[in-house]
């Protein structure tokens, strides 16, 4: 079967993994491998699924965790890009056996937007429920173990692009993946039309709304507290509301609750976007997306409030504060260190 990618498409991304960060590139590639495993479960009953092929998936998955664990705890090694490319190369044949490409390449008309496609894409809470219950509860929860007396829940907040997703992987790691992701971005790949969707715009790999994606996210959360899961749950607290509740939930369902926050100056989090955009642009097409300077303002100004009443709620059991480069804070080791001050001083430029 052909490669994803051309000669000149080769040259560029060789080209830029001398300009991207490491953990750029891997954070797009477990994006790649999720979203083809995704398809998958999506498209296909049980019984017409080769299981193997998922164990591929979720292996180089794991894989690109466990060295974007490594990065974040200043540890890491480089995964050269040649490599990249043979694993990519390996997900799209699996993607092929299944379907028509939907992310290596971008081949929709140009006369059809993305505004046109979440249009049409949009559904019901009904819709996303049967879903839900068909499809995405038996991926997400596929080889994990539930039932635990004292379930972990990590809260992960950051605005977009401070690096909330690699500083997650240490903990998936840490947990062996047993461990349930149930972020609202992590969805893509679902649709409870896909196949009509495909059938008329050639490629569809679904464009939520961010409402759709919470609701979708709220679903898996109640039946992971159901089941007694370990928990991971990542967002910007700009629906501070929210976040409270699900705080609450979990105090009264007896998890043990770790906020982790990310302290990331702005501008370091804006240019973090691009760089994801472009590696995405060069990679998988069908996911790119950008993120709105306004949506990134609005949350790097929501999360130091946000971060003051969860502060005050007080219902979790430890408070993290890291960077990039380390740990700032422990609720366990430094309670008489203020949060608010420390994510203050890291947002501006002074100290980066």
């Amino acid at each position: 079967m052909a490669m994803p990618y051309g000669e000149h498409r080769i040259r560029e991304l060789q080209q830029s993994a001398d300009i991207t960060p490491i953990e750029i590139q891997l954070e797009t590639n477990a994006e790649i491998f999720r979203v083809v495993y995704n398809l998958i479960w999506n498209t296909h009953s049980r019984d017409t699924i080769d299981f193997s092929d998922l164990d591929y998936l979720n292996s180089m998955w794991l894989d690109t965790i466990q060295e974007l664990a490594r990065i974040e705890m200043r540890k890491g090694y480089y995964i050269p890009m040649d490599k990249q490319i043979e694993m990519l190369h390996q997900a799209y044949i699996i993607e092929r056996k299944y379907m028509p490409d939907q992310v290596f390449s971008l081949h929709i008309p140009v006369r059809v937007t993305r505004e046109l496609i979440e249009k049409e894409g949009s559904c019901s809470k009904e819709e996303l429920q049967t879903m839900f219950q068909e499809k995405v509860l038996p991926a997400a929860t596929w080889n994990k173990t539930g039932g635990h007396k004292r379930p972990m829940a990590f809260i992960m907040a950051g605005q977009p692009g401070s690096g909330k997703s690699r500083m997650a992987s240490m903990f998936v790691n840490e947990w062996q993946d047993d461990v349930i992701i149930a972020s609202s971005d992590k969805f893509r790949g679902f649709h409870p039309r896909y196949e009509e969707l495909q059938d008329k715009y050639g490629q569809y790999c679904p464009f939520y709304t961010r409402e759709e994606g919470h609701i979708l996210s709220d679903f898996l959360i109640k039946e992971a507290i159901r089941q007694r899961h370990h928990l991971l749950y990542e967002c910007s607290l700009l629906n501070i509301d929210s976040v409270l509740r699900l705080i609450s939930d979990l105090h009264a369902s007896n998890y043990d609750i770790w906020i982790i926050l990310r302290a990331c100056p702005k501008r370091i989090s804006w240019r973090s976007i691009h760089q994801r955009f472009l590696q995405q642009r060069l990679k998988a097409p069908g996911l790119s997306r950008i993120i709105t300077k306004t949506y990134h303002d609005q949350a790097c100004a929501a999360f130091l409030s946000s971060t003051r009443e969860i502060v005050k709620q007080n219902l979790y059991d430890r408070m993290i504060v890291k960077s990039h480069k380390g740990l700032l804070y422990d609720s366990d080791d430094m309670p008489t260190e203020s949060v608010i001050d420390i994510l203050t001083e890291r947002m501006t430029d002074r100290l980066e």
